[in-house]
């Protein structure tokens, strides 16, 4: 049976793979949105008394780049490893280019239709990985200077966000194409006030324009076979036994290095204990004795090298838009 992956008990956040640009958008969205009416028939109705209004410009908040999470780690065991397939993911900085260019031509969009929104800046809440190798985790944790402090955890959010627009059920309607700020909602009416609504609405028309409609999924399952398949592998099971057998000398019963997040409950909102803390660098040191995450990384980088040959011109196309949307990002918000 394969064990688990870094996806599943690792704080793998994808900004990109199964999820297109555009659902991402919208769910970004829907997370920073104060409240939401159901749609009526009408015009778009006023907020609630005291809430900012969907044409109040919000406050300037600087983004910080130095936060945004790195393809290639530059610290800890998997300091400088990447994988064949990160070329034909999308980064977390292109995703943001592309974001930001996307959301300047919504606001022109919705003036067009008479709305006056001003969205909250891209990039303010970065995730916890690049890319969807999420390579500073895919074999466990491994960085000691955050096991330190937050044990198998990420470091909190400690940004402060700015306060979204209060988006009207009319405004909702015609920015997304539907009933709700959900991908998965009744799509709304086809016009507003007579004028026809472009498909799924001015983010849609947004992303259309660019040409970031851009479908991940043959990297990132890729990406997921590759880890998959290279836990099956004799080498990585050896190096797995090896490491479980130095953490049993440490006082720790764990049989691979994703059950280890299992080792300490944890809570969320309390401060990390000092077990969980002593138990994540057991486990980091663990793997540096027994040279765990390159072994791991050479088996699974040769897989990868084998699926690129394989499948080398959809992941080079997959390649080439993604370019091609970033280019046109960049030129949009030049103007």
């Amino acid at each position: 049976m394969p064990l688990r992956t870094s996806r599943e008990v690792t704080g793998f956040r994808p900004p990109s793979g199964a999820r297109g640009p555009l659902t991402r958008s919208l769910l970004a969205l829907a997370g920073a949105v104060l409240a939401l009416s159901p749609l009526t028939g009408c015009g778009p109705a006023d907020p609630a008394e005291g809430a900012p209004r969907a044409g109040a410009p919000g406050a300037a908040v600087p983004v910080d780049e130095s936060n945004w999470p790195k393809s290639t780690p530059d610290k800890g065991l998997a300091r400088g490893l990447v994988l064949p397939l990160q070329q034909y993911m999308q980064t977390y900085k292109e995703s943001v280019v592309i974001e930001r260019a996307a959301r300047g031509l919504q606001t022109e969009c919705m003036a067009e239709f008479g709305f006056t929104i001003v969205f909250p800046p891209a990039g303010v809440n970065p995730p916890p990985n690049a890319d969807d190798a999420n390579m500073s985790r895919r074999y466990g944790i491994t960085e000691r200077d955050l096991a330190e402090k937050y044990g198998y955890g990420i470091p909190p959010d400690a940004v402060e966000h700015p306060a979204p627009p209060r988006l009207t059920p009319a405004a909702i309607a015609v920015l997304t194409g539907r009933k709700a700020l959900d991908p998965r909602a009744e799509p709304a009416p086809a016009t507003y006030q007579g004028k026809k609504i472009p498909k799924d609405g001015c983010q849609g028309s947004a992303f259309d324009r660019i040409g970031a409609r851009i479908d991940f999924g043959l990297s990132s399952r890729l990406d997921h076979d590759s880890l998959v398949k290279s836990q099956e592998t004799p080498e990585v099971q050896a190096v797995i036994k090896a490491w479980s057998g130095c953490m049993r000398k440490k006082g720790y019963e764990v049989a691979d290095p994703y059950a280890a997040t299992d080792l300490v409950r944890r809570v969320e909102g309390v401060e990390t204990s000092g077990k969980e803390i002593a138990a994540a660098l057991a486990d980091i040191d663990c793997k540096k004795e027994v040279d765990l995450v390159r072994i791991w990384h050479t088996v699974d980088a040769a897989l990868q090298a084998r699926q690129v040959e394989q499948n080398q011109l959809a992941l080079q196309q997959l390649k080439d838009k993604n370019a091609h949307a970033v280019k046109a990002a960049e030129a949009a918000l030049r103007g």
